[in-house]
């Protein structure tokens, strides 16, 4: 509503790619129109509330049938919202109704015996504006949820739309809480603080627990996110918990993995609501036990991940090296050759290595000492992964060779792989490097669940390991833990001992690793 003078006026807005429409139908003088403004008639704010949504209706019918009437679709086209849609709307206007009422005026004027205050006896009390707003929004809601009764038709019709109007009734008055307003304070605490994949990861949880609540209800929505917003936090419970994973659990395509990822995002986000005092319990709290039996006996029968063999390390190698000699070779033809020789020497994750800059290097003081590459937060995966690694001569030849590549004196911030652009969700170095090798991997060996590029990493702590088993002294658990980014496992170590050792100890694995760990075979097809 907006207010003329003394007068009460209600704005029906036109949307902006019908201004035309209506304009040539309502024979506007400019040719478009994009609003309608009509009078209520009435001073009184309270009559003017009576009247407003009566008038709107009547605009929209009025404009919708001069559209028709010059053979042009009305403002709603040929659409339909769904039930669910419905729901939505109904819950926004209970959202719109709220906001009002909270800063509608509370007051009740004092009614007094014989009309005399000198008596000091109250009789009564007048009707707040509050008070007369609650009975307003009240019949509205009642109005807008028949549409729900008049689409589903039948008893079925009239039981969602009093169910509907119930809910929509309590989030007006302040006792629920949809958790749309909710999660819209949520994910922008997140944002920044856990990778865009994994909001991605939420936003298809709250979207899969929409479609659930839907169909538990019996009716269809166009937007499951959306009518999962539309949802008060309260109506969520025990039961309901329990029902929406077997109901993941039966989909077909859905792993246990994906299930269990779902409703970690409940759980992180009711524990969330519990702290800010929107939820007293949280009824996610034990609804992924037993899923990590089932995720590993579903991993064994996929096939558990694996480091590579050495024929496969080979067979990698002497293809990649073939294709880099090959006139027609594109860019990434030697990242993915480099990227196999450093891989397995580093133990670096891919973006670890894909986002690698000059700055990144770090050249030994001292003779005798190995080059290392340093591992910086803002590229690591956890806390723990911040660390420096020293190269072996083999891995030290590659990034010799790619500084000498780069222009003279390059900046700190200069890329090792300028080929490895940043893409994804997340914008990472390694985003691109992550497609190329897969392809380049399949060429190689086929399809092959069992390896990837992580399996590099399985490779050098193999080597180590292997190291060790041959009598290679520095190539202790602990040692393993700290080059490869792991957060030791005994509180002895990971409380008690230093967090990091002297440099020597370091140097002294990775050549052990390289004399000991790794066939010799393996190392030849390195060094060619």
């Amino acid at each position: 509503m907006t207010k003329r003078g003394s007068t009460y006026y209600v704005r029906f807005i036109v949307p902006q790619d019908r201004w035309q429409d209506v304009g040539r139908a309502t024979a506007a003088r400019a040719g478009i129109r994009r609003d309608i403004v009509k009078s209520l008639y009435t001073k009184d704010y309270r009559q003017a509330l009576l009247r407003r949504d009566a008038k709107l209706a009547t605009i929209r019918t009025d404009v919708d049938a001069a559209l028709v009437a010059h053979g042009l679709p009305p403002l709603h086209g040929d659409w339909s919202p769904a039930c669910g849609d419905l729901q939505q709307q109904l819950t926004d206007q209970a959202l719109q109704a709220r906001q009002a009422l909270e800063e509608a005026d509370d007051y009740r004027a004092p009614y007094y015996r014989n009309d005399d205050p000198a008596t000091g006896v109250i009789v009564s009390e007048s009707i707040s504006d509050r008070d007369f707003g609650a009975d307003v929004v009240r019949e509205s809601l009642h109005e807008s949820a028949q549409r729900i009764a008049q689409r589903i038709g039948g008893p079925a019709g009239d039981k969602a739309a009093r169910e509907a109007c119930q809910q929509a009734q309590a989030i007006a008055s302040g006792t629920a809480t949809p958790l749309g307003i909710l999660l819209d304070r949520w994910f922008p605490q997140i944002d920044g603080v856990v990778t865009k994949q994994l909001i991605d990861r939420h936003h298809l949880a709250l979207s899969r627990l929409g479609q659930h609540l839907a169909q538990a209800a019996g009716i269809e929505t166009g937007d499951p996110e959306g009518y999962a917003r539309s949802i008060p936090i309260e109506r969520i419970n025990r039961k309901t918990a329990g029902h929406f994973r077997e109901w993941l659990e039966k989909l077909p395509g859905l792993g246990p993995r994906v299930v269990g990822f779902h409703l970690s995002t409940m759980n992180t986000f009711w524990k969330w609501a519990q702290d800010v005092g929107y939820a007293e319990v949280n009824p996610w709290t034990g609804s992924t036990r037993g899923l990590k039996r089932k995720i590993s006996l579903s991993t064994r029968a996929r096939g558990e991940k694996r480091p590579y063999t050495d024929d496969e390390l080979v067979r990698l190698l002497t293809q990649a090296r073939e294709r880099m000699t090959q006139p027609n070779r594109g860019p990434w033809a030697r990242v993915i050759y480099d990227m196999l020789r450093l891989a397995p020497l580093t133990g670096c994750r891919q973006n670890e290595l894909a986002s690698l800059t000059v700055g990144r290097v770090i050249r030994p003081q001292h003779p005798g000492q190995l080059w290392r590459i340093s591992v910086t937060e803002n590229v690591s995966k956890t806390r723990s992964s911040v660390r420096e690694v020293p190269l072996h001569p083999i891995a030290q030849a590659v990034i010799e060779q790619r500084l000498a590549d780069l222009p003279a004196q390059p900046a700190a911030d200069a890329m090792i792989f300028p080929e490895c652009k940043p893409g994804g969700r997340d914008n990472k170095p390694g985003h691109y490097l992550s497609k190329r090798y897969a392809t380049f991997l399949k060429s190689v060996l086929g399809e092959n669940n069992a390896v990837d590029f992580h399996s590099f990493r399985r490779c050098f702590a193999t080597f180590i390991k292997q190291a060790e088993a041959n009598g290679a002294d520095s190539c202790s658990d602990l040692v393993l833990d700290h080059l490869l980014g792991h957060k030791p496992v005994t509180l002895a170590t990971n409380t008690y001992a230093a967090k990091r050792f002297d440099w020597s100890v370091y140097n002294r694995a990775i050549m052990e690793m390289g004399d000991r760990g790794i066939a010799d075979v393996v190392l030849q097809a390195m060094r060619t």
